[in-house]
């Protein structure tokens, strides 16, 4: 679990239009890659309702399953471990951790589904309760982990089980939540700050990461000038504050000196679920220079990580499957193996 990257839209939108499996799901020649670079495991997330029978929730399509278990193969015969992360869908994710009638399906869904696939055993696949759980508080949060974990547990007892805090799991919310008294645990924290550097031209959340363009890291007030002058009025004080807040590697530090006290503070293991920056809208050579000291402050920590993303607009590899590339830079700034000609 030091190093590992997710693939996020395989198992989500499955099926759906717009989504070319071309470019999204994963072949042979990938897990060859993966492995070849350093990386140790996987995080794929995943749609429960995808996996469902559609009028009796708390049973699982057995053909759906074996489709998943036969999908992961040649990661676990890469000797890749697999964390499985619970995403369900927009509005779907309220349902499900807002009430008790929806969290009680929750519980039955992890019950069912962990009984499942716990034939993988506990040293190749890890279960993640549920990923950035968003609206719920740190009291409510912890409530809603502790009774996934134990619904988990009731059915794969043996199998790491990851937890992470309220909202959509930053550096404040891991910090606000009291671990569980429960063992066998790693706690997940996503790392994206500052959101108007690595969310630049983002089309899918806030509005305003559209205006954000070319951004440089690390940022200053005399760096962020021009772009300042050029912008409309709305974005202006977005990109000022970006400015002035002068982040760089030390700033960086300074979250990963939080998470390192907080983990050793309660005697927990931590590991960064999720942190890249939009290929969208960000220089190249910020991009990189993000990636690098984000990846340094973790690692000097000794915190584990999982890049987001491996294919996408945060991808680490660009072109579709069986022909895949990668930048040798950008590998070099994630400590990645690049095998020579």
């Amino acid at each position: 679990m030091e190093r590992g990257v997710n693939l996020s839209i395989w198992f989500t939108y499955r099926g759906q239009s717009g989504i070319d499996p071309a470019r999204w799901y994963p072949d042979a020649a990938d897990w060859r890659l993966i492995k070849s670079l350093g990386f140790g495991h996987v995080r794929v997330q995943f749609d429960p309702a995808y996996f469902r029978a559609p009028v009796r929730p708390a049973s699982l399509l057995p053909i759906r399953i074996r489709e998943l278990q036969n999908a992961l193969a040649p990661a676990f015969a890469a000797g890749l471990v697999v964390v499985l992360a619970a995403e369900p869908q927009g509005p779907e994710k309220s349902r499900l951790v807002r009430d008790e009638a929806g969290l009680q399906e929750l519980e039955a869904f992890w019950r069912a589904f962990a009984k499942a696939m716990k034939v993988v055993g506990p040293g190749q696949l890890v279960f993640e309760a549920l990923n950035e759980p968003t609206d719920t508080d740190a009291k409510g949060n912890r409530v809603l982990m502790q009774r996934l974990v134990k619904a988990i547990r009731s059915v794969a007892p043996q199998h790491t089980v990851v937890v992470e805090g309220h909202r959509y799991s930053g550096v404040d919310e891991l910090l606000a939540m009291t671990p569980l008294p429960l063992p066998n645990l790693i706690y997940s924290f996503h790392f994206y700050e500052p959101h108007t550097f690595t969310h630049q031209g983002a089309f899918w959340s806030w509005p305003m990461f559209l205006k954000f363009r070319n951004l440089p890291y690390p940022s200053s007030p005399q760096e962020l000038a021009p772009l300042v002058s050029a912008a409309d009025a709305d974005a202006q004080s977005h990109l000022l504050t970006y400015g002035e807040q002068r982040w760089d590697a030390a700033r960086i530090q300074t979250y990963m000196d939080r998470v390192q006290h907080w983990a050793q503070t309660h005697r927990v293991p931590v590991w960064c679920g999720e942190f890249g920056v939009s290929r969208l809208g960000a220089p190249d050579a910020a991009r990189k220079a993000w990636l690098a000291d984000t990846r340094h402050a973790m690692e000097a920590r000794g915190i584990a990580w999982a890049l987001f993303d491996y294919v996408g607009h945060f991808a680490l590899v660009t072109g579709n499957a069986g022909k895949r590339q990668i930048d040798p830079q950008e590998a070099a700034a994630l400590g990645l193996r690049i095998a020579g000609p």
